[in-house]
């Protein structure tokens, strides 16, 4: 049987332990980081806890949905392994939820879903098993990307880890932002909220390129027993020109390498970023956005119009 619980129902330690055990662990799923990306959160539970599905829900047009947050790269079913038909987590998830605007779901999760109940986008990650010495993994770099770490080495960047993830936000607020339109306050808040979870549990590093005593680059990563996530970088064009970024993925590579990790790059759909994520020797790891809309006719139209709407705005 497939409970449904809302988020003061839900048992914190037997939920973290589930999804620690579970063969498709993310750091995503865990209770503390949910209460950051996603206040309000719930959960579909199977049993006593043996199979668990985080869901991120907010409130749009009035209605309770089901929406991925910001910093929450994939969620979906964790647990232990079961020939059990999984598709009544899915069928429970459009019973509770008329509206499914986005739900980025694990590889892992794929075989079980039905996709005669949900809309499936298929979405593709970059991810670098690191279980390998440092020189097999600097082979695997691309030509370019071999040639632009030579350039930022030379540069002799003066590279930092901090606590301070504020001159990143601050980079990426002047830097980039182009080509993705306004990014709301809300989301330097989250990344600020989440930082400082993470750092007493030890589970973020954040690393700075500078020069003349000046932050010109910089990146964010999530640490967990399995993998490392790329979280969030930004750049100056001094920074970019340098190759900083390089200069900063290369040496956690080399620090994590042979290691029992992957690194997960969080690639977007965008071609370019993936083309620097792959030339670093990373391999496609396909995941899914599921959507259902099951909102009265009405509604669905104005939404459309709304949407529609956005779009024309962003890119005028």
């Amino acid at each position: 049987m497939v409970r449904h619980l809302s988020r003061n129902q839900i048992d914190d330690q037997a939920y973290d332990c589930c999804v620690a055990l579970a063969p498709q662990r993310l750091i995503y799923a865990f209770s503390w980081y949910l209460d950051v990306v996603s206040p309000g959160w719930e959960v579909l539970v199977e049993g006593d806890y043996e199979r668990v599905m985080p869901l991120p829900v907010r409130r749009r047009y009035g209605v309770k949905s089901v929406i991925q947050p910001l910093f929450c790269h994939q969620l979906g079913l964790f647990g232990k392994a079961s020939e059990d038909d999984s598709t009544r987590f899915f069928q429970a998830l459009r019973q509770h939820f008329r509206y499914i605007p986005s739900y980025q779901i694990r590889p892992a999760n794929t075989p079980v879903l039905n996709a005669g109940l949900v809309q499936l986008v298929p979405l593709t990650n970059h991810v670098l098993n690191l279980q390998r010495p440092y020189d097999a993994l600097l082979a695997g770099y691309s030509k370019d990307r071999k040639i632009n770490l030579k350039r930022g080495l030379r540069q002799a960047w003066a590279i930092e880890e901090t606590e301070e993830v504020e001159p990143l936000i601050d980079l990426f607020r002047k830097h980039n932002t182009a080509g993705i339109g306004r990014v709301a306050p809300a989301a330097y808040n989250q990344l600020r909220r989440l930082v400082a979870v993470l750092q007493p549990r030890q589970q973020v590093r954040i690393r700075v390129a500078k020069r003349n005593g000046r932050v010109e680059a910089g990146c964010v990563l999530l640490t967990d027993v399995n993998r490392v996530i790329h979280l969030f970088c930004s750049a100056s064009p001094e920074g970019r020109k340098g190759n900083a970024r390089t200069v900063i993925l290369d040496q956690f590579i080399r620090e994590y390498a042979e290691k029992p990790l992957w690194f997960d790059f969080e690639s977007p759909e965008v071609e370019s970023l993936a083309a620097f994520n792959r030339s670093f020797g990373a391999e496609s790891e396909h995941y899914f956005r599921l959507a259902s809309n099951q909102l009265p006719e009405p509604v669905r139209l104005l939404h459309g119009m709304k949407k529609w709407l956005h779009q024309t705005l962003l890119h005028r």
